[in-house]
């Protein structure tokens, strides 16, 4: 049962058992206490505030008003109204108002209403002569406080509410929050993919045309030429599917080989200096280990960049890699900018080096003042020094 349920039962609950409790018996009272005119016009005010009931759930103060007004024309009749069980009523008008309504009505019918009832049953003949029941202050006294206990218990509940829907709003938004999440992940997934299937595909098409062109051009090298674009087509299939299943079972622990790495690039180099690209390498400081996500950027990175360079290039590439305290720099640089490289910036070979590189701290930086140069810089791993030993360890 939803809570909406709940309080619509409770609601009815109230109506439905109010109006069989106390109205009968008020009525009852009222007809063999007065006169027929007073019984007729108690009996009626008093049906007319268990109907006001009904407006209680949806406008609490225009239902607490209602009952006041019927209770006050119980008043006019006898002094003695405070008698009748269906003023009980007022109290539960009290606390609807304090609770869900406006505040300030529900404390000025609070504090006023007992006094003037006090007031009322002071001025009543009927109560003046007779030798029975409290003294107006004293009665005044317990209407204020059952009033006050009224109002207390709506302002509580008032509290309950506001906590309540700042419960709801806080779920929603954390439900909101989870929602952006999952897009966020599942758009980082696509452009992971975008940017393996980019690099796969851009790699693999350019040693396969150029291949291509070789045999076509020096038939004396066709076949090898050929074996070269088997060879590429083929770790191109395995690097699809291995992506594919990825994609499929949603993790990239489904690849069933390690990622590649740095100690793969010079087989990468010796592939592209195959199709005629010109490389000078160059290697300074001492190198280091590398967590295994940084070494696939960097191989994707290079990839891109030679590929870049034999697409676009002059066919000479300077490659530098620089080992520092707690970075390692790779620069690829061409001595020549053609006008085709020059719109790489805005492809998806630039973006996706920039966001590989982002996945592992990285930066890329991109200069075309002097030819066309690409500087990828990524963070070391510290280095852990291994503390004297001990004398116990040493005897």
């Amino acid at each position: 049962m939803t809570r909406s349920s709940m309080h619509r039962s409770g609601f009815l609950l109230l109506v439905i058992g109010s109006a069989v409790l106390l109205l009968p018996m008020t009525i009852i009272i009222a007809v063999t206490s007065l006169p027929i005119g007073g019984g007729v016009v108690v009996s009626l005010a008093a049906t007319a505030a268990h109907a006001a009931l009904l407006a209680l759930r949806r406008a609490p103060t225009t239902a607490l008003l209602l009952i006041t007004a019927a209770i006050a024309a119980q008043a006019v009749v006898t002094g003695l109204f405070v008698l009748f069980p269906s003023g009980l009523l007022l109290l539960v008008g009290l606390h609807a108002a304090a609770s869900r309504g406006d505040r300030r009505v529900a404390l000025a019918v609070a504090a006023i209403g007992p006094i003037v009832a006090a007031i009322r049953y002071a001025v009543d003949p009927a109560v003046v002569r007779s030798p029975f029941g409290p003294e107006p202050w004293l009665l005044a006294v317990l209407l204020l406080a059952v009033s006050a206990v009224a109002i207390v218990l709506g302002f509580l509940r008032r509290s309950e509410l506001r906590a309540a829907r700042s419960d709801d709003v806080r779920r929603e938004l954390e439900e909101q929050g989870r929602i952006h999440r999952e897009e966020a992940v599942a758009a980082a997934e696509r452009a992971r993919m975008s940017r393996d299937l980019h690099d796969v595909l851009a790699h693999s098409l350019t040693v396969i045309v150029g291949q291509a062109r070789v045999a076509r051009f020096a038939p004396g090298q066709a076949i090898a030429a050929l074996d070269v674009i088997e060879e590429t087509a083929r770790e191109s299939l395995n690097d699809l599917r291995a992506a594919l299943r990825t994609l499929r079972d949603g993790g990239p622990g489904s690849d069933p080989g390690p990622p590649p790495g740095l100690t793969d690039l010079d087989a990468l180099a010796a592939r592209m200096e195959d199709l005629g690209l010109r490389i000078r390498r160059r290697t300074v400081g001492t190198a280091r280990v590398l967590d295994p996500a940084t070494e696939l950027v960097l191989h994707r990175f290079v990839q891109e960049g030679l590929t870049n360079a034999l697409r676009h290039g002059d066919g000479m590439l300077d490659w530098e890699q620089r080992w520092g305290e707690d970075r390692l720099v790779v620069i690829l640089h061409n001595t020549v900018a053609s006008p085709a490289r020059e719109t790489v910036g805005g492809g998806l070979g630039l973006r996706g080096m920039r966001e590989r590189l982002d996945t592992v701290g990285g930066s890329l930086t991109v200069d075309r003042s002097n030819g066309f140069t690409v500087t990828a810089s990524v963070p070391l791993l510290p280095v852990v020094a291994e503390g004297p030993t001990s004398t116990a360890e040493a005897t």
